[in-house]
């Protein structure tokens, strides 16, 4: 084995130990969150469906921000610290300052905790993604691999997720706190660096004016509609639905416990998804990738909408671990093949996370008041129809595969 080939196989390992401990917090930030606002605070649909828009509104108003930043920077790692001192922050945070600030004053609340979960998730998680899907571009190995460790991650803590929230308080935030010693540790003492640069690896540094063309492209555009049309009404189908599934159960207790087992095990099964993604992605094709990705979300809507058995439920719950591979590797995929690779930051956070964010929030709160009016299932079907339409029309508008880029 040669230095470069040394070198690629460090990154590999470090970044894997590195997303593992990371989305292990965010695990504990992010998967029992809906719950905790319903149950532990109080709130009603409607009130969560507004704490998630303002999230969503405070995620978009960063990632363009960062993903420029991120691009300017390349592979320096000052957003990647900032990330895990707001982890390590995540205890004293929701015991302090969120809960305290929804019992006295709800709306300063939610501005507040919106700027948190933004910089300790919502906006930073595509921060970490496109850092780490660029080492790999430098370091010869598949995204996919390194991203399957995080959903390991995800799975490890997540798993335990439904017995800390019934334990009460904020024990699952405190526990959260600790898991980012270890992301800090990694960072301060074993530096991620790149191998020797690559012909694919691009050498000059975005400008806004790149930005600004990017934004007039009509395939933009299109890729944003398959975007918000289905990816986004998917992502807000989603924010609720552990508190549909623990309201199936006789004791809602015991709802959240089973929420949290099926949760982890949906998470491994994603990692191992992660590992043939990016084969199935370059036998089927970029384009088909995120069609089937978005037919899978469908599928997953309406099925939600007419199931009303717990295990039938929990399987087509376990069909996130197909879906979210395949979406992750087909949209890094698409956007390297149809737009600037120097760019793959920017765009992964405007162009996806961004256009994502933003239609979550103005979506959240109308939802969310829907499920108060009506219910679960009568919004899901309407969730499903819509998302239908969405992807017939990506079948057309999305850009067709050129030479694959692996």
């Amino acid at each position: 084995m040669n230095k470069a080939e040394k070198s690629n196989q460090r990154n590999y390992w470090v970044s894997s130990a590195y997303l593992f401990s990371l989305f292990g917090g965010y695990a504990l930030v992010y998967s029992m969150y809906a719950i905790w606002l319903s149950q532990t605070v109080g709130l009603s649909g409607k009130q969560i469906g507004i704490i998630f828009s303002v999230n969503s509104i405070a995620a978009i108003s960063l990632q363009p921000l960062l993903g420029f930043i991120q691009d300017k920077i390349h592979t320096k790692q000052y957003l990647l610290w900032i990330n895990a001192i707001f982890l390590l922050l995540t205890g004293p945070f929701f015991s302090f300052i969120y809960e305290p600030l929804f019992l006295s004053n709800f709306y300063l609340g939610i501005f507040v905790g919106a700027i948190y979960i933004a910089l300790v998730f919502l906006a930073m998680a595509g921060v970490v993604e496109t850092y780490l899907e660029r080492l790999s571009r430098y370091s010869d190995f598949e995204y996919g691999k390194v991203r399957l460790w995080g959903s390991l991650g995800w799975a490890s803590t997540a798993l335990f997720g439904g017995v800390l929230i019934n334990i009460g308080g904020e024990t699952i935030f405190w526990i959260a706190s600790a898991t980012a010693f270890v992301p800090m540790f990694i960072l301060l003492f074993v530096k991620i660096r790149p191998a020797v640069s690559k012909a694919g690896v691009p050498s000059s540094m975005p400008t806004l004016k790149d930005i600004l063309l990017v934004l007039k492209l009509p395939k933009f555009y299109c890729l944003s509609l398959f975007v918000l049309g289905v990816a986004t009404i998917y992502t807000v189908y989603d924010q609720q639905f552990p508190v549909f599934y623990a309201s199936l159960f006789l004791d809602v207790k015991t709802g959240n416990e089973m929420y949290g087992y099926l949760n982890s095990l949906q998470i491994f099964l994603e990692a191992a998804g992660f590992l043939v993604a990016p084969a199935i992605v370059n036998r089927v094709g970029i384009k088909t990738g995120l069609l089937l990705a978005g037919l899978i979300m469908i599928v997953r809507m309406f099925c939600s909408a007419i199931l009303n058995d717990e295990v039938l439920l929990s399987l087509v719950k376990l069909l996130h671990a197909v879906e979210l591979p395949i979406l992750m590797v087909s949209i890094f995929k698409y956007l390297n093949m149809h737009f600037d690779s120097k760019l793959s930051s920017t765009l992964y956070l405007i162009g996806f996370m961004f256009v994502m964010q933003l239609g979550a929030g103005a979506m959240a709160p109308i939802f969310g008041e829907l499920y108060d009016s009506f219910s679960f299932q009568y919004v899901y079907l309407l969730m499903g129809i819509i998302a239908t339409v969405c992807l017939i029309l990506s079948v057309f508008l999305l850009e067709k595969d050129k030479a694959l880029k692996n």
